[in-house]
């Protein structure tokens, strides 16, 4: 049965890319031709770890033709690296996966990463050739074989290749490769670019619309995506979400676009910390269990310790040694061990539903924790008040009269029990109470920010161009100003903000500075992957500064990670840590290019209510259109340069 929403090979009026290639490989996968195939893709107890940390635990889901899942869930969750378990390039610790299709015909898996993987001088046209390599083999067949058999049109087994290589072309609609490939790129605003050029000539942004647009015209029955939408403007995202919602496969993607989940996610998997028990964590302290109790509160636990062993997931080998854990009684609930890692949550609706579930969540969460800590708190005192009493009525052996020395043992033997009984409850609570929940970032180092002269613009620039990259351009930045740079992809925001933070100069006009300028790049790269981000922020910040000011101050960097080689770090903790660097010593102009790319929602929306209260002036690019929808302060449009319009 073919697939729904399939449509005709001909190119649609209003630029709807043609998808008859993948509704042709989805009704594939749902008859497979001589022998049935399964569409559905099943993970099942799912577990991956590094050496230092979980990534993902137990994590079971799956999809149908026609599911469109987003994954959500805070920057080193596991999202990127779920996606590379789908796609085969990964292998995990434990669990299982299937994927739809049969041994002999499986599905085919197409992923988008978040980097584009090919040589620098790689032609783009090589690209697409590569995405397009079994229309292009097929028809390079089918023109061989036709002139074989011009030369001997008897020969049967030429004659049957022939029929073969029909069947396939039909079954892949190769003939309208070329077609297809033009729509896909232009909807994707790569259509003014010439295929010969290199890679290495091509903007961030324009890297991953082309690998967007590679994995595309793959067209494969499973499309994994790592956010799709970074750099792409509100024509190739609408472009996007039209491919998405019709696509007759599985997709499944991650992503921190708040309108793209809205608009396109069916279901949407959280890999959010739950509110487990402190004391399964990693770094969780060992709960001495009353008589006759197993360790861990539950009949039959094993006992946890330290928990399981960061990477290990409950997997260890035998006889390998238990980790030691720390000793403080208050390191269970204090734990740096975020809980990220452990399950999954699969919400059967859409994205405001599920984050409007999860903060309901997240509100009764922190409700917990507080009764626990209180409670908690309660039954301390009243064993040490009891202890106390106690050793304070036995005294009373020394009393002349007999009477008030036996309601004195009475008193302490109650006394006693009631001491006993706060103890047993007290043991149970510190086994089950749920660890410390999440705290709101807060950006502290924003509130520190100089606001600058006062008496006239900070920041101003006049007729100022770059050949063939940027229009000419006049601004005025106040001392408390807000502007947001919008125009389509190549008409030269990113160059405009370099420009005016000083990294690159113009071929024309001038920019006027009277405030210290910071700029986060769109991509910000770190020169040495191998050091830590302890390193990194002392060399950066100086000595005293780097020693007076925690990386962990503003909430971006976790103490986990301060440690960690930087290219051990996912991107989206690259980019917190870039932006920690950033917000240390707050500068009076801040210049933000796509700042909400490969962070999590929950800090998007923190990092929007902070940059509201930022007391300097803000220049800000972005594609975001929840961001730019609500924008409270000024725009700029911009117009690509002529010799880049097409």
């Amino acid at each position: 049965m073919p697939a729904p929403h399939s449509r005709p090979s001909t190119r649609p009026a209003h630029g709807t890319p043609d998808l008859a290639a993948a509704n042709r490989a989805a009704a594939r996968t749902a008859s497979g031709g001589a022998a049935p195939r399964s569409g559905h893709l099943s993970a099942t107890g799912i577990s991956a770890g590094a050496p230092d940390r979980r990534i993902l635990t137990d994590l079971t889901f799956s999809a149908a033709p026609g599911d469109r899942i987003g994954v959500i869930g805070e920057n080193g969750t596991g999202k990127s690296t779920l996606l590379g378990i789908l796609a085969g390039r990964i292998t995990p610790t434990a669990g299982e996966l299937r994927l739809p299709g049969t041994a002999t015909h499986p599905a085919r898996v197409g992923l988008l990463a978040q980097e584009l993987g090919v040589s620098e001088t790689t032609a783009i046209g090589q690209v697409l050739d590569s995405a397009q390599h079994t229309a292009r083999r097929v028809l390079a067949e089918l023109e061989r074989l036709g002139a074989e058999i011009a030369e001997r049109p008897e020969d049967p087994r030429i004659a049957a290749a022939f029929a073969s290589a029909l069947a396939e072309a039909e079954r892949s609609d190769a003939w309208a490769a070329d077609a297809l490939r033009g729509e896909v790129v232009a909807g994707l605003g790569l259509g003014g670019i010439p295929e010969a050029r290199p890679v290495s000539s091509l903007s961030g942004g324009q890297r991953i619309r082309l690998a967007l647009a590679a994995v595309l015209l793959e067209a494969p029955e499973v499309l994994l995506l790592d956010e799709p939408s970074n750099h792409l403007d509100d024509a190739s995202s609408a472009y996007l979400e039209r491919v998405l919602r019709a696509w007759p496969g599985i997709v499944i993607f991650a992503s921190h676009d708040r309108s793209l989940l809205d608009a396109v996610a069916t279901r949407i998997l959280d890999l959010d910390p739950l509110p487990r028990p402190a004391r399964e964590l990693a770094d969780a302290v060992s709960v001495e269990a009353p008589p006759g109790e197993p360790a861990g509160g539950q009949p039959g636990a094993q006992p946890t310790g330290g928990g399981a062993p960061l990477g290990a997931l409950g997997t260890e080998r035998p006889g390998s040694p238990a980790p030691t854990p720390p000793a403080p009684e208050s390191a269970a609930p204090g734990t740096d061990d975020s809980g990220s890692g452990y399950g999954a949550r699969l919400w059967g609706v859409g994205y405001s539903e599920a984050r409007a579930e999860r903060r309901a969540e997240l509100v009764r969460w922190r409700e917990r924790y507080a009764a626990e800590s209180e409670e908690l708190a309660a039954l301390r005192h009243e064993i040490e008040v009891g202890s106390r009493e106690v050793n304070r009525k036995h005294e009373s052996k020394s009393e002349s009269r007999i009477t008030r020395k036996f309601y004195a043992d009475k008193d302490a033997r109650v006394t006693a029990r009631r001491a006993r009984n706060a103890r047993v409850r007290l043991d149970a609570l510190e086994r089950t109470r749920v660890r410390r929940p999440p705290e709101p970032l807060r950006f502290r180092g924003f509130g520190s920010g100089s606001p600058g002269s006062e008496s006239g613009p900070v920041l101003s620039a006049r007729d100022v161009a770059v050949n063939e990259r940027l229009a000419p351009v006049s601004l005025e930045l106040a001392p408390r100003g807000r502007l947001l740079l919008t125009g389509p992809n190549g008409a030269g925001k990113s160059t405009l903000l370099s420009v005016l933070a000083g990294r690159l100069r113009p071929d024309a006009g001038a920019v006027e500075r009277t405030a210290r300028v910071g700029l986060l790049p769109q991509e910000f790269v770190f020169p040495d992957p191998s050091r830590t981000v302890s390193e990194v922020w002392r060399a950066a910040l100086g000595a005293e500064l780097g020693e007076t000011l925690a990386p962990t101050a503003s909430g971006l960097v976790s103490s986990r990670d301060l440690d960690r080689p930087l290219g051990a770090l996912s991107v989206g903790q690259r980019r917190r840590a870039a932006l920690a660097l950033l917000i240390a010593d707050p500068p009076p102009v801040l210049i933000l290019d796509e700042p909400t790319n490969h962070l999590s929602l929950t800090l998007v929306e923190e990092l929007e209510a902070a940059l509201r209260e930022y007391p300097g002036a803000l220049v800000l690019a972005s594609h975001d259109r929840w961001l730019r929808e609500r924008w409270p302060g000024d725009l700029l449009a911009l117009d690509a340069p002529v010799s880049r319009r097409s």
